[in-house]
């Protein structure tokens, strides 16, 4: 546009500057050109002003197009340029007048295609100063108006300079672009240094534990080799008592033994000068094993410096423990107490037939996936009344979480992001997630997974419970002992139901509240709690669970759940090291899906479950709005749902909801009434939790 726009200043008001005089001389004139030179003049002069007009026109539109082009296809700036200069000349050449032809009256259409059958002049390459041409005469229209193409030159050369300009500066951003990729490229490489500096560590670590293994060795090796020289000495000891009865035995003899006499002196000699290198041996194997005795010593002060640096260290890692487990907790407060994530589920079977699988009334506009856009795509009537959310257009809402999930989602990616609110069960805190929404939106395949065991498309649930039991391995090394006793419960119809139980209807489930004013916690009556020691035996029940809950069939779903789920972990630890207690509880629920009574088309017990589900949703609702008001009472006793999640909503937890929405456009109504609760929810401050300690 800045182009554009000095290209405009540089062009010259032709219809204005260089528009011909025409001086009446007086002459004497014949009665006919009388007549006829009025016409012709007039005729001249519009022709002229006509064409300088339209040649200005064109010039400002040629150079208005040259911008446009430049902003939006860089590429092909040049050609356009080009064309729109083309284009000019050749409508200059078809506009331009001869004087000969005007004079007469009646040829003006002639006069007009013999001047667009001539060639337009072509511009000098080294265009001559302005002030060194003589003024063209007034009459000298054919000059002027090559002057002015002339000038039109002269413009797209300058045009053509520009272009080259902004190509320099499309290659010197394409060099700071790879200059920004070589430096990510140094920021991977300094990531890669500190992992092989932790590898490193974890090497020395190694050494230390192989000199220990190597001390022990060398020590057991010495020891051997001690015996070896005392037994030795011994041997020699008792080598020298006989040899001394020899000697004394043969100078006995020697009296008698004349004859011997060389004999047993050449052997005396030897048996000395054996004795000799015997003593020398024993005298340096002493030595070697008072030097043994100094190494033993001093390996003996290393292995201690070495155990006070080991208890140091282990000091330190409690402490660092410590600290995690703080910062954990901060972060986890910093993100909210009450955290909404959105997640929509793909087209399945027959919907997606018609629609490519893509979702048209749906979109994500962010790259942070924290934003869902609704836009209704047919006419139908929506009730506009308590609307949360930002509504863009006649038909567009926008609603903001702290994460979205497309249908592209998979189960780990949903996990990756709840597994630091699993972590703060393990810390000591009451962790709560639930699903919410309505029936065939994924809330069950969410929490669960499929019916069908899949790694992969495992759910919230087993994950939750495999993610702390390895987490309880790695924290024995420091010292935390865990204990774990889980349950499992439905309410059906506003009635509590044991599903790790024998299924009796005899027993009587009853929701109390226990403990002291500060710290109460919510239990069942007669309700059936297992201790758990491994991941195997928690998925065992919750296959069990997952048996005995109620499902049916409706036209919404064929495979819906008619009760809210309630999966419950209390988790007791206690550090050896630091005597430090706490006890946590991880609540997983699956809320029923809400439906309208006309389009699930339930009779006789389903009609009943569907008025029970609607009512306990709608008093959460209520609990939800009452808390977010900060009203002075609360309706939590009247529905079993929001009783049992009572603390889970009321201040003493971390908790996170998913709401879970379809992606059928005939859902729509369903959608955004899911969509506004999960608003509010988000918007409700319930207090910060507070860590249980024994």
């Amino acid at each position: 546009m800045i182009m554009a726009g000095t290209q405009e200043k540089k062009i010259p008001a032709l219809g204005k500057s260089r528009l011909p005089t025409f001086s009446a001389k007086k002459r004497a004139r014949s009665p006919d050109e009388n007549t006829t030179r009025p016409v012709a003049t007039e005729k001249r002069r519009k022709l002229l002003s006509a064409s300088t007009e339209n040649l200005h026109d064109r010039s400002i539109q040629s150079a208005g197009n040259t911008s446009l082009n430049r902003s939006f296809r860089p590429s092909n700036s040049t050609g356009s340029l080009r064309t729109s200069s083309t284009l000019n000349k050749t409508t200059t050449a078809v506009v331009r007048p001869t004087t000969k032809q005007a004079s007469k009256p009646g040829v003006g259409s002639a006069s007009k295609s013999s001047v667009g059958s001539k060639k337009p002049p072509v511009a000098s390459t080294v265009p001559k100063a302005a002030g060194n041409k003589a003024k063209r005469p007034a009459w000298d229209l054919k000059g002027r108006l090559q002057d002015m193409e002339e000038l039109l030159n002269r413009q797209s050369s300058k045009r053509d300079s520009l272009e080259s300009q902004l190509q320099d500066y499309n290659s010197r951003i394409a060099s700071l672009e790879s200059e920004k990729n070589q430096l990510y490229g140094d920021v991977q490489s300094k990531e890669q240094i500190v992992h092989g500096a932790s590898k490193q560590i974890e090497e020395y670590q190694k050494q230390i534990r192989e000199q220990e293994a190597n001390f022990e060795q060398t020590k057991r090796k010495l020891q051997t080799e001690l015996d070896s020289i005392t037994f030795l000495k011994e041997s020699i000891q008792r080598q020298k008592e006989s040899l001394e009865g020899e000697v004394s035995a043969k100078t006995v003899e020697v009296a008698g033994l004349k004859s011997t006499v060389a004999e047993l002196q050449t052997s005396q000699v030897g048996i000395a000068a054996q004795l000799d290198a015997t003593k020398i041996s024993l005298e340096q194997s002493v030595s070697a094993g008072r030097e043994k005795d100094k190494e033993i010593s001093e390996l003996k002060q290393m292995v201690a410096a070495m155990q006070d640096t080991i208890e140091k260290y282990k000091i330190k890692e409690q402490e660092h423990e410590t600290m995690r487990r703080k910062l954990h907790n901060t972060i986890q407060e910093l993100k909210g107490n009450i955290r909404v994530f959105c997640r929509v589920r793909p087209l399945l079977g027959e919907e997606l037939l018609g629609s490519d699988g893509t979702i048209n009334h749906m979109a994500f506009p962010d790259a942070d996936s924290k934003m869902l856009e609704l836009e209704k795509m047919s006419d139908a009537g929506l009730n506009e009344s308590c609307l949360t959310a930002n509504r863009k257009g006649n038909n567009k809402y926008e609603f903001a979480f702290d994460k979205v999930f497309n249908p592209d989602s998979t189960q780990g990616q949903v996990f990756e992001e709840i597994c630091q609110l699993v972590q703060s069960a393990l810390d000591g805190y009451n962790v709560c997630i639930f699903a919410y929404g309505q029936t065939g939106s994924g809330k069950t395949f969410t929490m669960e997974g499929p019916s069908q065991f899949s790694p992969e498309q495992t759910g919230m649930i087993p994950r939750a419970v495999v993610q702390i039991f390895e987490s309880t391995q790695d924290l024995i090394s420091k010292g935390w002992q865990y204990e774990f006793e889980a349950s499992f419960l439905e309410i059906y119809n506003e009635t509590i139901r044991d599903l790790l139980g024998n299924n009796s209807d005899d027993q009587k489930h009853d929701i109390k509240m226990t403990g002291s004013a500060d710290k109460k916690d919510v239990m069942v009556t007669n309700l059936t709690t297992v201790m758990v020691t491994s991941e195997d035996q928690v998925h065992e029940l919750l296959r069990k669970a997952s048996h005995n809950r109620a499902v049916a069939e409706t036209k919404c779903n064929e495979r819906s759940s008619r009760s809210h789920s309630v999966f419950r972990l209390k988790i007791s630890g206690v550090n050896k090291h630091t005597q430090e207690a706490c006890i946590g509880t991880l609540n997983l629920v699956d809320l029923a899906g809400s439906e309208r009574l006309k389009d699930s088309g339930s009779e006789g017990a389903r009609l009943k479950e569907t008025q029970a589900i609607n009512k306990s949703l709608s008093t959460l609702s209520k609990v939800i709005m009452a808390i977010a008001n900060k009203d002075g009472y609360i309706p939590y006793r009247e529905s079993k749902l929001t009783y049992l999640l009572q603390n889970s909503l009321g201040g003493n937890s971390k908790t996170l909801m998913f709401v879970n929405v379809s992606p059928k456009e005939e859902c729509f109504q369903e959608t955004l009434n899911s969509l506004r609760f999960a608003t509010k929810v988000n918007q409700c401050n319930i207090g910060t939790a507070q860590k249980k300690a024994k």
